[in-house]
């Protein structure tokens, strides 16, 4: 997820216990050990130094793995000519290490914009800027684009030092949005995989696939969706799940849909990104109300981390620490209305007032660790 998607995505909304490992059920049992990571991104609540201070303390306090979801742009230019990236986006990648020092990380990067209908723009002295004009018009599977992309995750590798690389972000929305692209994207995927792979034959390197649209009714291609994605799992070496079940009118315990999830693949399993909100959402634009409360915000991360340790998810993102209120309330003049759906997915309100969901993620993260260095 990116909290600056557009309003596509915003359409088709309409449309127990491990036998190996001891946790909390819904009667409140104490959760004996878990399996897998923990964590979240350092996305803010708001545009200050203090949002971002405190997001970063507080995830690396609750959390045993930092995502990095990195979709601002790619500098292709300066990728493709070996030249070194601007300082602006050099000294965020910094903070970014910095603070994950001590956790495992995750590090997601993409070449697809954030509307999954064509390629990324370009970052430099700003994020998401306009293309270069060499990279105008240039098919996926085009050679500059394809080296550029390769340099690119090598150099973020070779920065960050990840325990775990995503090398496209949900990528299957591509195939829905715009299906004419993907047969160049995945030569663009399968290429830079197989050279990372050559690299750094031990590092987990993977895309993410968004499971609420792979089992979303309202998309009428699911069927093809899921051919296209099987054709690909002999490239991923884990099956990365961006999922946010109110997407597809899913329920806060969507059993039926884990079920299908470890049915469909027997790769690794790991939830690059989630949530739930814990508020109802309101879209007047599309006269759509998206059900929420914390009731159901608690059922959802408790039947989430139930079966992370029955399916032996590698780890669990939460996307959001904290509701972004008062983000919102400063950009919601000039933003689409599409941009508030994930306002109110934090483990803490606006407020900075936790969540019972909050409880039950700190139960899971305090429970013993099993398994550390899968």
């Amino acid at each position: 997820m990116s909290v600056w998607k557009p309003a596509l995505l915003l359409i088709c909304l309409i449309g127990f216990l491990s036998s190996c490992s001891n946790h909390s059920d819904q009667s409140g049992k104490t959760v004996m050990n878990r399996g897998y990571s923990m964590g979240f991104t350092p996305f803010p609540w708001d545009f200050s130094v203090t949002a971002i201070i405190t997001t970063n303390r507080q995830i690396t306090r609750y959390g045993d793995i930092v995502s990095h979801h990195i979709e601002q742009g790619v500098p292709w230019t300066e990728a493709l000519q070996e030249k070194p990236f601007h300082p602006k986006m050099m000294g965020d990648w910094e903070g970014r290490k910095n603070m994950a020092a001590g956790k495992k990380l995750f590090l997601s990067l993409t070449p697809l914009n954030e509307a999954r209908n064509g390629m990324d723009l370009y970052r430099g002295e700003s994020d998401d800027m306009p293309l270069p004009r060499e990279f105008e018009q240039k098919a996926f599977n085009d050679p500059i684009v394809k080296q550029a992309y390769l340099n690119y995750c090598l150099r973020a590798v070779e920065h960050f030092q990840p325990d775990y690389l995503a090398i496209g972000i949900e990528i299957n929305e591509l195939f829905h949005n715009a299906p004419d692209k993907w047969p160049a994207f995945l030569e663009l995927y399968k290429e830079t995989y197989a050279s990372l792979k050559k690299r750094y034959p031990n590092l987990p390197v993977f895309a993410t696939f968004s499971l609420h649209n792979l089992t979303n009714p309202g998309w009428k291609d699911r069927e093809q969706q899921e051919k296209e994605i099987r054709e690909l799992l002999p490239y991923v070496d884990i099956a990365g799940i961006s999922y946010y079940p109110f997407m597809a009118g899913q329920s806060e315990r969507p059993l039926e849909t884990f079920d299908w999830l470890r049915q469909f693949t027997d790769k690794p399993i790991a939830i690059t990104e989630t949530g739930f909100p814990a508020e109802d959402i309101q879209l007047d634009t599309y006269n759509l109300t998206l059900s929420g409360n914390p009731q159901m915000q608690k059922t959802y991360i408790e039947t989430l981390l139930q079966r992370a340790n029955q399916d032996d998810y590698l780890f669990v993102i939460a996307f959001l620490f904290r509701d972004y209120d008062a983000l919102w309330d400063k950009i919601k003049d000039s933003s689409p209305e599409a941009f508030k759906v994930w306002k109110d997915c934090g483990m803490l309100d606006e407020n900075g007032q936790s969540r019972p969901a909050f409880d039950v993620w700190k139960q899971y993260l305090n429970a013993a660790k099993t398994e550390q260095d899968r």
